[in-house]
């Protein structure tokens, strides 16, 4: 690759710092204090995976009487959060394996990308991925933030903690001192989630971008009638070979994004829905406000990754119609043969499932949209607006 354009492999590469910051990237025992990051990976792992799911069900079992009907709209919406992320964890965990060796397909594919015109592409596609990785970044924890400020201005705190050790109602500052242990541990849980939302949309946009490649490669089969046909033949053959890359590129992640796709089209239904009914209950804007943003990050937890996955089967079709529309008319057997196979081994678009049950695109959301609003009528045929919105305590 030219110097100073970006691989690949770059695309993932703040994903990886992440992952490195949440302790899931340990180094070789043969670095130097190797052992202050398992350290550091057991701390995350009892303070995010272990403390905010046992303070969230703490909380339901103590206070869930006490709950007013916003503050019992506003607690529902955390452990469905939570806990996905952690079933999303633990998935990405035992299939690790899996996102780390898509890096070595990522240098096999770039090895073809000989051309500046393909470096160029290339180049972009992973500044693309660095932007969608900082938006995430950026309204995540922009959520995070004003969950936090909001909760200080009305004197409470943002996701409900359970904390033995200190009283939330004993004065404004231990509120103050809650919100801010709450912001570092549900801060961890955030950045887990930013991750396991982000890295589908990234490696499908890898996955398009090749695709795109092979379709440039493909117009320019039998254009250099300087060539003989055996050269022809053998850009051919090379193209068949991309082919077949991109087709294990696939294969390898597909198992791990419909594990956690799964599940996370699932609980995005559920918050789409609980958090759509809180907006009924808030008497202040700036709760409606928040809660309004946390509708909104809920849309970008699949919604993005569905229309990529809508835009990769349109690549693929693409392909298949370009292989077509290619200069073989007047080609030899041997090459017309070669390409008849080529052709119906292309025309499979590929696909991506949630568990191998339904594909993913984007009118997957339409249909959890439809789930979000069951959830909506639920609530409103309880007649909770006709209840008073106070503490029964």
């Amino acid at each position: 690759m030219e110097k100073g354009l970006l691989r690949s492999r770059d695309s993932v590469k703040r994903l990886n710092i992440s992952m490195t910051l949440m302790g899931w990237i340990p180094p070789s025992r043969d670095s130097r204090f190797w052992w202050l990051y398992y350290i550091w990976t057991l701390f995350v792992v009892l303070s995010v995976f272990i403390y905010v799911p046992y303070a969230l069900i703490m909380t339901g079992i103590k206070d869930l009487r006490n709950f007013s009907i916003t503050d019992l709209f506003t607690f529902l919406q955390a452990p469905v959060n939570c806990n996905a992320a952690f079933c999303k964890a633990i998935i990405f965990y035992y299939m690790r394996k899996r996102y780390f060796g898509l890096q070595k397909f990522m240098d096999q594919m770039d090895h073809r990308g000989s051309g500046k015109e393909e470096r160029l592409l290339i180049h972009n596609r992973a500044r693309l991925c660095h932007y969608v990785i900082s938006s995430y970044h950026g309204l995540y924890f922009g959520f995070l933030a004003i969950a936090v400020v909001g909760a200080m201005t009305t004197g409470k705190t943002a996701f409900c903690l359970y904390n033995p050790l200190i009283d939330k109602d004993d004065g404004v500052l231990n509120i103050y001192i809650m919100n801010l242990i709450e912001t570092i541990t549900v801060g961890g849980m955030v950045m887990a989630n930013i991750i396991l939302d982000v890295y589908p949309i990234v490696c499908v946009i890898i996955l398009r971008t090749h695709i795109n490649l092979l379709k440039l490669r493909i117009e320019h089969l039998r254009t250099d009638l300087e060539k003989s046909g055996n050269q022809h033949y053998s850009e051919l053959v090379e193209c068949i070979k991309d082919y077949q890359l991109i087709i294990e590129y696939g294969n390898l992640i597909r198992p791990l994004i419909s594990g956690t796709i799964s599940v996370q089209l699932f609980s995005t239904g559920l918050l789409l829905g609980l958090s759509s009914a809180s907006l009924l209950f808030f008497d202040t804007m700036v709760e409606r406000m928040v809660s309004g943003y946390y509708t909104f990050v809920i849309l970008f937890q699949t919604f993005p990754f569905s229309y990529v996955c809508e835009q990769l089967i349109t690549d693929c079709n693409d392909l298949t119609i370009t292989l077509f529309h290619s200069k073989w008319i007047k080609a030899e057997r041997r090459y017309k043969t070669t390409l008849r196979h080529f052709m119906l081994n292309i025309h499979p678009p590929i696909l991506f499932t949630a568990s191998g049950i339904f594909q993913i695109c984007v009118n997957t959301n339409i249909k959890m949209a439809k789930f979000a609003f069951s959830v909506v009528t639920i609530v409103q045929g309880m007649n909770l607006l006709d209840k008073p919105n106070t503490n029964s305590g």
